[in-house]
């Protein structure tokens, strides 16, 4: 399990919210990128876990606070969410 540290510099939610993509980083110029998608096969607890971390990137976002996003080792999907 890996972490990232940084603000969020760019999020982009597909209407509906069933896709999110974000930007994280210290700056726009140096940016990792991350997804949160839900699926079919979610249960309701995962679809609202994974809601709950798009707000929370959104919120991040929006007051500038910085987040420790954990992920794999080899990929970019989000496991959680850490708002600092």
């Amino acid at each position: 399990m890996a972490a990232t540290t940084g603000l969020v510099q760019y999020l982009l939610v597909q209407p509906g919210g069933t896709y999110a993509c974000v930007y994280v980083g210290p700056s726009p110029a140096f940016v990792e990128a991350f997804f949160v998608m839900h699926e079919a096969t979610d249960t309701a607890h995962s679809d609202a876990f994974k809601a709950s971390m798009i707000d929370g990137l959104a919120q991040a976002l929006a007051s500038r606070r910085e987040v420790t996003v954990n992920h794999g080792d080899i990929d970019s999907r989000i496991d959680s969410l850490e708002l600092r």
